[in-house]
C-alpha cells in the first residue's frame, strides 16, 4: 500500500488538478533580468541590508567552528537534507525541521562534496570526521544521520530576521512596477520563510554556497575574505552618511557604486582591533590576514594603524567580474523568494 500524503504534499500538487485556462498562454513568473535591473537602478537602497546579512550569517558560521571551511561542509550536507525533500515533494517549517530527531541523507560521497566545495577529498573527510567527534552527525555505510546537536550548531534565527529586512527592502522597490504587485512587510517575508523553510534555504544555499566559494578562490581563504570585507563595510558606511548628506552623488548602478566605493576615501579607516570583533576572527588571525592584503596591496593601512580599500587599476578589475557575478545570482534568488511568495501554489495571499 502506497503511503497516505500529507497535507504539505497534496498542497504542492493542488495546482495540477485544476483544468488549464487555455486563454493563459503564459505562465506567470518573475523575470530574473528585470529584476536585476531595477534592482541594479536602486543599487544603494538595499546595499547596506545585503551587507548586514551576509555578515550576520558570516559571523555565526566562524563562531560556530571557528573554521569556516567545516562550516560550509554542514550547510552543504544540510542542504542534501532539503533537496531530498525537495525532490519528494515535500517541504518542513522552521521549528519541524530542527525538531526533528534524526535527519538522514542516504548517500553521502565525499569526492562529490570536494568537487562541489573545492577542498581537498581528505580535507572533506577530515571536517565531516570532526562533525561527527561533535555529535552533529553519525554515519553508517554511505548513509548521514544528522542528530538535535544540529539545532545548536546550524539554526540560522538572527539570519533569518536579517533575509526579511533585505527582502522586504527589496520589494519595495519591485512595487513600485506595475507588474510586481503588492509588497511584503518583514514579518509576512519571515513568517512565510518559518512556514516553507526548507524550500527557502534550498535557495538561500543554491545562492550562498558558490558565493562564498567565489570569495575563497579570489582571497585564499574566507578569514581573508571576511577582514576585507569587514573594512568594505566600514568604508560603505562613510561612504553611505555622504551620500545622505548629499556631499557626494547617488550611485546610478552596481558598477556605480563598486566604483564609488573602491575610490572613496574615508575621514577614519577601522583598526585590526574592531576587525576582530565585528567579525569574531581572533585579532592575532587579523593581523596575519591584513599583513596579506596589505603584501596583495587590496588595502591601505594609515598612520593612525587603521585600515581601508585600496582602488589600484588591478583591483578595480580583478574585482569587477567577481562582483557583478554575484548581483546577478543575488538578483535571482530574490525573483525565486518573491516568485513562490506571488506566483505558486504557497503564494500569500
Amino acid at each position: 500500500m502506497s503511503k497516505t500524503l500529507d497535507s504539505k504534499t497534496v498542497s504542492i500538487f493542488e495546482h495540477l488538478k485544476k483544468k488549464p485556462d487555455e486563454r493563459v498562454k503564459d505562465f506567470v513568473s518573475f523575470n530574473s533580468e528585470e529584476v536585476y535591473e531595477i534592482l541594479n537602478k536602486n543599487s544603494n537602497d538595499t546595499v547596506s541590508d545585503w551587507f548586514k546579512l551576509q555578515q550576520t550569517w558570516c559571523k555565526n558560521a566562524y563562531t560556530t567552528f571557528k573554521d569556516y571551511d567545516t562550516y560550509l561542509v554542514l550547510v552543504y550536507l544540510v542542504n542534501e537534507v532539503f533537496k531530498k525533500y525537495s525532490d519528494r515533494f515535500q517541504y518542513l517549517s522552521y521549528n519541524e525541521f530542527y525538531e526533528k530527531k534524526e535527519l538522514l541523507i542516504d548517500k553521502i560521497n565525499l569526492i562529490e562534496i570536494s568537487k562541489e566545495l573545492d577542498i581537498p577529498k581528505e580535507t572533506v573527510r577530515r571536517k565531516v570526521n570532526l562533525l561527527q567527534n561533535k555529535n552533529i552527525l553519525s554515519r553508517k555505510g554511505k548513509t548521514i544521520i544528522f542528530h538535535r546537536n544540529l539545532t545548536e550548531t546550524q539554526r540560522p534565527e538572527n539570519s533569518k530576521k536579517m533575509m526579511s529586512i533585505f527582502l522586504e527592502k527589496s520589494g519595495q522597490i519591485l512595487a513600485k512596477e506595475n507588474w510586481f504587485g503588492r509588497e511584503f512587510t518583514r514579518e509576512e517575508i519571515e513568517m512565510f520563510i518559518d512556514k516553507h523553510f526548507t524550500i527557502c534555504w534550498q535557495h538561500w544555499f543554491r545562492l550562498q554556497i558558490p558565493f562564498l566559494i567565489r570569495h575563497r578562490t579570489f582571497y585564499g581563504d574566507l578569514e581573508t575574505w571576511n577582514v576585507w570585507g569587514t573594512i568594505g563595510i566600514s568604508q560603505f558606511t562613510d561612504y553611505a552618511n555622504q551620500i545622505k548628506n548629499k556631499i557626494v552623488e547617488d550611485p546610478r548602478s552596481y558598477a556605480d557604486l563598486y566604483l564609488h566605493l573602491l575610490r572613496h576615501s574615508p575621514k577614519n579607516g577601522i583598526n585590526a582591533s574592531s576587525i576582530s570583533e565585528i567579525s569574531s576572527i581572533p585579532r592575532a588571525t587579523v593581523i596575519r590576514k591584513l599583513k596579506f592584503l596589505l603584501k596583495q596591496k587590496l588595502i591601505l593601512k594609515n598612520n593612525k594603524l587603521e585600515y581601508q580599500l585600496f582602488s589600484s587599476p588591478k583591483n578595480i578589475k580583478s574585482f569587477e567580474q567577481n562582483y557583478m557575478h554575484n548581483q546577478k545570482h543575488k538578483a535571482r534568488f530574490v525573483t525565486t523568494i518573491f516568485d513562490l511568495m506571488k506566483n505558486s501554489s504557497f503564494k500569500v495571499v
